[in-house]
């Protein structure tokens, strides 16, 4: 890749402007994105974050046992009410208004931004799904469980955004389901640490690997063609959200953009050492997402004229 001061000469002066700011107060992917946008939305985009970390840590973090599973599904049930109570109140006055601080303020963002409730109401699915099994038998279950905790959120995120267009909402799709398939790739040992495997069982199967494998974190020629085949799924998702961006708001999406870039990245390394996830993480250095953002800012022609 180019060294950041020969992509940043490329771009013009308001946008080298947006890159110094990247570079004084940006630590994370997350951060990048929120740099992007208006107070209001950064606003709503921690309330959707907030939204999906609260959730998840219901099955997360629950107790052990029966006991536990029986504890986090009663706990999705009122989230799946409390959703509920957040729209009621859409087109007048709540009769049952929302319990939660976090109900309540999603209550007043989604009178600006019009959330799409489904999108709430499956990503509690995907997590439930998490709650019900630790292992999954085909790539569509898979993608389907990818939908309902990465695009749903993307739905959310674009309406944030200000681009709900049918390109945008197939750009949050494809996205969505390549940052969660790059995701599983990247965390296989840790998941299998916690006695979960993402990795489809068929294609375990089609690589003559068991479960035990997984857990063993067994690392030979035959994980590498197996972690080869799912590299390259997430990699179509990649491609088909890029054509669905050329027919977007770039401009308006590059919050997503940057950070689908920077989970891009994060693919490329893991295929750079040979797909063993199990000795370290993948990660990007800070100057290294810079590069990305920096790109990612000259792709969509943000500032116009000066």
């Amino acid at each position: 890749m180019e060294r950041l001061g020969t992509v940043a000469a490329r771009i013009p002066h308001k946008g080298a402007a947006l890159l110094r700011r990247l570079t004084r107060r940006s630590s994370s992917n997350f951060a990048f994105a929120f740099l992007f946008l208006r107070p209001e939305q950064r606003d709503a985009l921690k309330q959707v974050y907030e939204f999906c970390r609260v959730v998840d840590d219901v099955v997360d973090e629950r107790a052990p046992g029966p006991e536990g599973v029986a504890e986090a599904a009663a706990r999705l049930d009122e989230w799946r009410r409390e959703v509920g109570r957040i729209y009621a109140g859409a087109a007048g006055e709540f009769l049952d208004p929302p319990r939660t601080d976090l109900g309540r303020a999603l209550a007043q963002t989604h009178r600006v931004f019009r959330y799409p409730r489904e999108a709430f109401d499956e990503i509690i699915e995907g997590c439930a799904m998490d709650l019900e099994r630790s292992t999954y038998a085909d790539m569509d279950e898979l993608l389907l469980y990818c939908h309902r905790v990465a695009s749903c959120v993307g739905f959310l995120c674009i309406a944030i955004f200000g681009d709900t267009s049918e390109p945008a909402q197939r750009y949050a799709k494809h996205l969505g389901l390549a940052l969660q398939l790059t995701n599983i790739l990247r965390d296989i040992g840790e998941d299998a640490g916690r006695g979960r495997v993402y990795v489809p069982l068929a294609l375990l199967e089609r690589h003559d690997l068991s479960l035990q494998d997984i857990f063993d974190q067994r690392y030979d020629d035959r994980f590498v063609a197996l972690a080869t085949d799912f590299a390259d799924a997430a990699e179509r998702e990649y491609r088909a959200a890029w054509e669905a961006l050329r027919q977007a708001d770039g401009r308006s999406l590059l919050p997503a953009e940057i950070m689908g870039r920077t989970y891009y990245r994060i693919l490329r390394e893991i295929r750079a050492r040979g797909y063993n996830v199990f000795t370290r993480r993948a990660a990007l250095r800070r100057r290294d997402k810079l590069k990305v953002a920096a790109l990612a800012i000259a792709r969509a022609g943000f500032l116009g004229k000066e």
